[in-house]
């Protein structure tokens, strides 16, 4: 007999296991008339449509503001202006750059922060001179 689930759209034999062991009698199978998809074919809908839509353009704005920010760190970067070559710079290639500037600037710092240490302490030994 066969027995179909509801709603499945699918059927199983049920068969005795001397049926199935029986070899003298062979079954046809009909081929399938189209490929098997367990994804229904439906066309999209007009609200996944107009969400991807809204997807899309909210990923766009997005990349629009990191290339625009990466732009602007390649005019502030000393030897990583876009136009300092024909096809510009890579974006790694500014955000490596940037971040070699950070550090250097840092060292910078600290190093003009401990000078302007000594200056102060030989201005007090100075005055008490």
């Amino acid at each position: 007999g066969q027995a179909t689930p509801p709603g499945t759209g699918q059927f199983f034999v049920m068969m005795s296991p001397q049926e199935v062991l029986q070899g003298g009698s062979q079954r046809s199978i009909a081929p399938r008339t189209h490929p098997y998809s367990p994804k229904s074919e439906a066309p999209r809908t007009t609200r996944d449509e107009k969400r991807r839509a809204q997807h899309n353009e909210v990923e766009r704005r997005r990349r629009d503001k990191i290339n625009n920010w990466i732009v602007q760190l390649s005019k502030i970067v000393p030897d990583c202006s876009m136009e300092s070559t024909k096809s510009g710079q890579s974006k790694g290639g500014i955000l490596s750059k940037a971040c070699d500037y950070i550090q250097e600037l840092r060292q910078s710092n600290h190093r003009l922060s401990e000078e302007l240490q000594g200056l102060d302490q030989l201005q007090l030994d100075n005055d008490v001179l």
